[in-house]
Formats: structure tokens, C-alpha cells, sequence
């Protein structure tokens, strides 16, 4: 008696949680949002149904909290932004990173730390991108030459014709150019094309990002219920690995080759500055 009124009293000093739907007990609202995809409009409507700016969902032992007003939102950004700002941990971010090597979306820690310094003083590091201007200016270049192209194409003789360009296409692959171009220093894995568009091997490479991207924090059933991960109910496992291993068949010959490369410049370097010693 005595443990149950320290636990109910315990209990009872915990700040109440925001209004929600009420949770089935161990799923929570899981077959809710299973059925009333997707997920965020549903949500949304949630939330101009019981006139409120904060809601809670619970995925069974996890509380989910959906904020609409922008004080409410400065309150976990700013004052309590030590507590909210770990990543959550999903399928498609563990294999996105192979098992949260990136920092891109690895949880909030001491490793996530290390690697932001890193990031910060080295890769976006303000002489670095200064010394990449000339880079993503060069695919800004190629950028117009593409659509100018593609309207001569698409036009008719007269030249104040219009012409429909596919705009989406084009920076799409413009933002795969520039960080092709700055990461590899190339813009085409293949041969690309003559009028400064996408080749096959540019397209399936930035459609296997976008794919990712899409799968990242898109609601999965195993996310919250991990034995389930095993049957990949929804597909969303197959669909991640597919794009990754394309993404990978790309981008890994390069980075090994680089990786050899670099490893000989630093030895070549080396040896030259010690060279006087001896």
C-alpha cells in the first residue's frame, strides 16, 4: 500500500499531456493512423476537430507530439531544445546510413557531436565553400543551358513561341549535379547528354534519393512495433534497400577510388616534407 500511494502520488505530479485520441491499450492509436493514411492530414484534422495547437498520439509505448502554433513550436525549438532535438530512429534511416554512420540522421549524442565538429570545420566550413563557388556556379551555367535547350526543343521554329519545360526535372538533377560536382568533382556517372540534360545513369541516381527521402519519416508499422520489422508488411524495407544498393552501385566505386587516391597524395606528401630531415 505504502509503494502504491508513492506510485499514485508519483504519478499524479506529473504534468498532464497534451489532448489526443484515446489509445487502445499496448497499440495506442497505431490502427487509427494504420487506417486513415496519411497519416499528417489525418492528424491535421484531428486537430481542427478538438480545436487545439498541440495534440499527442501515442504509437504504442511511444507519445507523439503534432504542434501547429508557432509559440508552441518556439518552446520545444529554443527552451527545450536539448530534450527534442535527437532524430527518432527509423528503418529507412538505418539503412539510409548504414546503421547511423552519417550525421545527416544519427540520434542526438556524443558521436553526433564529434561528427558536427568535424563537418562544421572541415566540410561547410566557410573557405571550403568558397573554394567550390567555381564548382556550383559551373552547373548554375549548365543549368540555364539545359532549359534554354529544352525550350528550343520543345518550341516551334519561331523563337517568341513558348515551349513547356519540365522545371522539376531540372532542379532536380541540377541539385544532384552540384553535389556530384562538389563531392566527386563530376556531373555525370555516364555520359550525359549533349544539351546539359540528365543521362540514364544521373536520373536513376537522383530518383533513388528522392526515394529515400520519401521513406525516411514516413509512417511504418515496424517503426513502432519492431517484431514486425521481420515482414515488412508495407514494403517500405524493400523499397529503401532497392534505392540504396542503386544508390550505392554509384556513388561506392568512387568513394573507394578516392579513398585509394587520397591515401597516396597524404603519403606522397609526406615523404616530401620530410625529405630536408634526412
Amino acid at each position: 500500500m505504502e509503494r502504491k500511494g508513492k506510485a499514485s502520488k508519483r504519478k499524479s505530479n506529473q504534468a498532464p499531456l497534451p489532448p489526443g485520441p484515446t489509445p487502445w491499450p499496448i497499440i495506442g492509436n497505431l490502427p487509427e493512423i494504420w487506417r486513415k493514411r496519411p497519416a499528417f492530414r489525418w492528424i491535421h484534422g484531428l486537430m481542427k476537430e478538438l480545436h487545439t495547437d498541440i495534440l499527442c498520439v501515442r504509437l504504442a509505448n511511444t507519445h507523439v507530439v503534432a504542434v501547429t502554433s508557432p509559440v508552441i513550436a518556439r518552446e520545444f525549438l529554443k527552451k527545450n531544445d536539448s530534450v527534442f532535438a535527437s532524430r527518432p530512429v527509423t528503418m529507412a534511416t538505418e539503412y539510409s546510413s548504414r546503421r547511423f554512420l552519417t550525421i545527416a540522421v544519427v540520434p542526438w549524442g556524443d558521436q553526433w557531436k564529434k561528427m558536427r565538429k568535424v563537418v562544421t570545420c572541415e566540410i561547410v566550413s566557410a573557405s571550403k565553400l568558397r573554394s567550390l563557388l567555381e564548382n556550383r556556379t559551373e552547373e548554375a551555367d549548365n543549368l540555364f543551358r539545359f532549359i534554354y535547350n529544352q525550350f528550343k526543343s520543345n518550341g516551334d521554329d519561331n523563337s517568341t513561341s513558348s515551349a513547356v519545360v519540365n522545371l522539376r526535372l531540372a532542379m532536380r538533377q541540377y541539385s544532384g549535379n552540384v553535389m556530384r560536382k562538389m563531392i566527386f568533382n563530376r556531373r555525370y556517372f555516364g555520359e550525359g547528354r549533349k544539351d546539359g540534360g540528365p543521362g540514364y545513369e544521373e536520373e536513376e541516381h537522383v530518383e533513388s534519393l528522392f526515394t529515400v527521402l520519401k521513406q525516411a519519416y514516413s509512417f511504418i508499422l515496424s517503426d513502432s512495433i519492431p517484431w514486425l520489422r521481420s515482414f515488412d508488411l508495407e514494403g517500405h524495407e524493400k523499397t529503401v534497400c532497392k534505392a540504396m544498393k542503386i544508390v550505392s552501385e554509384y556513388q561506392d566505386p568512387l568513394i573507394t577510388r578516392g579513398s585509394k587516391s587520397g591515401e597516396k597524395a597524404r603519403r606522397r606528401s609526406l615523404k616530401t616534407s620530410l625529405m630536408p630531415s634526412f
